[in-house]
């Protein structure tokens, strides 16, 4: 991904689908209990997480969302209940930072205590189990278990209310979902808080991510965000952190793109806090108007108090691009090394693909898990071998457009990207000639006329 280039639109939002889901509670030994289902390991969607039994709208539900939460309840549980009996408590819209986005209306299902835990009908759901929401949190807190962000918003909100009579859970519910809905408190990980923020960014995604690591302390890592309203987001998010009695340290980039910077002036003032980034970041006159601004080097450590972040310089998109590795997470908040969304472009102008590919062949050598990139949610590290290997196959497929004869940047470019007819040509072309540009001083291909006409050698 990279900043919107002049004379291209900007993405439009994917469109939520319509869903509904139902969170089930039941009177057990010590105290009532919430039904989650642990999604099949083997599902495209969500696989391994637990979740409130629910699913979209289809037509025999006629758009309406209690029926929908109660067929698809006695789908996935075997549990009946009459779609009329069901409180409901809330709707929540995925962020516009997921490929795939759902408007879902949740409802509270009261079922008969006692019994047998309830069997999944089907191979969608791996098990079913009545818990204490209290304690699912604490699971998820020590890496036992995967909760989505949305479900981990309600059971904490259940947690503290649980034992209260069935209005005020239901009262506590709605006021937690328009809360997240408004200014979510989104974490994939314990002590990393994220919220994605609409920025003028490369097609398809439409926002960027606000990371926010830390334990007492904590940073802000690339506020991308120009506009007002999502300032006042990003801002009242960070209250939300403060509020538990956590600092903000500092703000730190990953690198100096607008759709990763264009907030920072303005946040920087609002916290009172100083402005971090590599040396070739932090050069820039943008940001002359940051009294306090500090340098991070390769390598460099930063304590927060309860977690540990070390800055890595991985050039390629960017001359000045860090990306920052938690310490002993086997996690790397990764900003445009990698995206979930799309590929990373690489601009010749301030670009290397040669360095670009040095920093993914170095990164993949670090062994970590999960990745936490600038755009869309968080993928496996396997990723970045994923990505060399795509790199090197559009490098083959650029070389293979030279195989018999001089051509033309443009041709070059279609040729090599043939399978993806629908990409502006702009970009294609700008790709296409950082790989020549590579394979240039590699000594593989040579430019004719400047940068339009090449032949092999």
């Amino acid at each position: 991904m990279s900043e919107l280039p002049a004379g291209l639109a900007p993405a439009a939002d994917v469109v939520p689908r319509s869903s509904a889901s139902t969170i089930v509670l039941r009177q057990g030994p010590d105290g009532r209990e919430v039904l989650l289902g642990v999604r099949s390991r083997k599902s495209r969607f969500m696989p391994g997480q637990w979740v409130f039994p629910g699913g979209v709208l289809e037509p025999q539900d006629a758009g309406d969302f209690a029926r929908c939460a109660a067929r698809e309840l006695a789908e996935e549980t075997g549990l009946v209940v009459d779609a009329p009996t069901l409180i409901p408590a809330g709707e929540r819209t995925t962020p516009a930072m997921f490929p795939v986005r759902f408007h879902t209306e949740f409802f509270v299902a009261q079922v008969p205590s006692g019994g047998e835990e309830p069997a999944p009908p089907t191979d969608e759901i791996e098990r079913l189990v009545f818990v204490r929401p209290g304690a699912i949190v604490e699971r998820w807190a020590s890496g036992t278990c995967a909760i989505p962000p949305p479900v981990l918003s309600m059971l904490r909100a259940l947690a503290s209310e649980i034992d209260e009579p069935i209005e005020t859970i239901v009262e506590t519910l709605v006021a937690a979902n328009a809360q997240e809905q408004r200014a979510p408190r989104i974490e994939f990980a314990p002590d990393i808080w994220m919220l994605p923020v609409r920025t003028m960014t490369m097609p398809p995604a439409t926002t960027t991510n606000v990371w926010m690591p830390g334990g007492e302390k904590f940073v802000v890592i690339d506020p991308g965000s120009a506009d007002p309203a999502e300032q006042a987001r990003l801002l009242e998010v960070i209250g939300r952190r403060t509020a538990l009695g956590h600092s903000v340290e500092a703000v730190l980039l990953t690198h100096e793109h607008q759709d990763h910077v264009a907030g920072v002036v303005e946040l920087c003032a609002e916290l009172g806090v100083p402005l971090r980034a590599h040396e070739k970041t932090m050069s820039l006159s943008r940001f002359d108007r940051i009294e306090h601004r500090e340098r991070l080097a390769d390598g460099d450590l930063l304590d927060l108090d309860g977690l540990t972040l070390r800055a890595l310089h991985t050039p390629g998109h960017s001359p000045g691009h860090l990306a920052f590795e938690i310490v002993g997470r086997r996690t790397l908040i990764a900003g445009d090394l990698v995206s979930a969304i799309s590929t990373i472009l690489i601009e010749p102008r301030t670009g290397s693909m040669a360095d670009y590919l040095a920093s993914l062949e170095r990164m993949r050598a670090n062994g970590y898990r999960t990745l936490l990139p600038g755009h869309g949610p968080p993928i496996p590290a396997r990723a970045l071998e994923n990505l060399i290997d795509h790199r090197r196959r559009r490098e083959t497929a650029v070389l293979d457009q030279l195989s018999d004869e001089r051509a033309e940047l443009g041709s070059i470019a279609r040729g090599a990207y043939r399978e993806l007819p629908d990409l502006p040509q702009k970009l294609i072309e700008l790709q296409t000639l950082s790989h020549l540009i590579d394979l240039e001083r590699r000594g593989a291909v040579r430019r004719v006329s400047d940068e339009r006409v090449w032949e092999r050698i």
